[in-house]
């Protein structure tokens, strides 16, 4: 009784009034629990005990543009390997966008892995193959440090979190190591893992050089990798022939940059068709 009341209720808080009392009350009653949501297309488990479930749950997740180009990507046949799955919504985009492509997801925290393998079930997807593993330059055991807040994506095998004591041990390996299972004419790359992009990257070196079509969504912040790490990252795909890139706007747009400029999501693009694509975003 108590989920369909949550039920009714939200559908009126996004249907009708996006009330701030209304959204107290569906908070108060929900609790811990968490209900089945539409979201992008497809179902969630969601609640409101984390910060990306809560987004689903009363519909104001705010990577929309990432996600718009997941989709467009993956309805165009490109495959997708996602560093930093969570609870798998750029997955679960992808695989409902297109159930033809090879979805590669990883995802190493014990809590956001479970969610993400339940909601894979709940669509019956069966393209979306997931890694309880992280990624980077090697194949090797690392600490990763523990957000115990409410945002459980900034989980970081490179920071630590102010408040936060948990680490756990997690294996990692290479994107690299798929090259062979992977077919790479028309690809998806979206890497955010807190800090650790540039070992990501430095990890797909030949993927990124082997593929003829390839777009790059990937997370830089000054604040997680530092200025001159940023710029390296850029450089590098830059030197792998990913020669046009775009910043996200206020996570609903694209504006075209030469190089890296100021914390944010950003595109690099490699191939005529990857660039082609593209251009239905931009500003």
């Amino acid at each position: 009784m108590k989920k369909k009341i949550v039920r009714l209720l939200l559908f009126i808080y996004k249907n009708c009034k996006k009330s701030d009392l209304l959204k107290k009350v569906i908070k108060r009653i929900i609790g811990e629990d968490k209900i089945k949501v539409s979201f992008n297309g497809f179902l969630v488990q969601a609640g409101i005990r984390t910060s990306i479930e809560s987004g689903v749950f009363f519909d104001n997740y705010n990577e929309v543009m990432v996600l718009e180009l997941i989709k467009s990507y993956a309805s165009k046949g490109y495959n997708f390997i996602d560093a930093g799955a969570n609870i798998g919504l750029h997955s679960l985009t992808a695989a409902n966008s297109n159930p033809d492509i090879e979805i590669y997801s990883f995802e190493p925290e014990l809590f956001n892995y479970q969610q993400f393998v339940k909601n894979i079930i709940l669509n019956d997807f069966v393209n979306i193959r997931p890694f309880k593993m992280g990624l980077g330059n090697l194949s090797d055991n690392k600490i990763l440090n523990i957000n115990e807040g409410w945002n459980k994506g900034k989980h970081s095998l490179k920071n630590n979190f102010a408040g936060s004591q948990k680490k756990i041990n997690i294996p990692i390996t290479t994107i690299d190591v798929f090259k062979y299972n992977i077919n790479c004419n028309n690809l998806i790359i979206k890497i955010d893992v807190e800090g650790y992009e540039k070992e990501v990257i430095d990890g797909a070196e030949s993927i990124c050089r082997q593929t003829q079509n390839c777009i790059v969504i990937i997370e830089l912040l000054e604040e997680n990798n530092g200025l001159s790490i940023c710029n390296e990252i850029t450089h590098n795909l830059k030197n792998n022939n990913f020669n046009e890139i775009y910043k996200i706007i206020d996570d609903t747009s694209l504006c075209k940059v030469d190089n890296f400029k100021g914390s944010g999501d950003y595109v690099f693009l490699k191939g005529l068709d990857a660039k082609k694509n593209i251009e239905n975003y931009t500003i």
